[in-house]
């Protein structure tokens, strides 16, 4: 029996190298039931929150430089809508702080 890590990381190689979208696992997900539908679904916003957060760091150090350990960390760890927050932030920013400001 296959256990929710292992499923998860089956997740991620399908929707990662098989480029394959979360509507195209729908017939799938029908079959598998609820917790796969959320392992699913947690696992394809997690991806996108790591694309957004790489987005966010390429803008960020072509805008003011090379960024610190510290800063990239703290962008890898936020969630989409904070992401979100901080890409839209970047296109008017002077600096750093403007980007992250409360």
């Amino acid at each position: 029996m296959i256990g929710t890590s292992d499923f998860q990381c089956l997740v991620t190689y399908i929707l990662v190298v098989g480029n394959t979208s979360v509507a195209d696992l729908g017939p799938v997900l029908e079959q598998l039931g609820p917790r796969a539908k959320e392992v699913i679904v947690t696992t394809a916003d997690k991806l996108r929150a790591e694309g957004r957060a790489e987005t966010l760091l390429e803008l960020l150090s072509l805008k003011f430089g090379t960024l610190s350990a510290d800063i990239v960390d703290f962008v890898r760890s936020a969630d989409s809508a904070r992401l979100r927050l901080w890409t839209a932030r970047t296109l008017s920013a002077d600096c750093l702080d403007d980007v992250f400001a409360s």
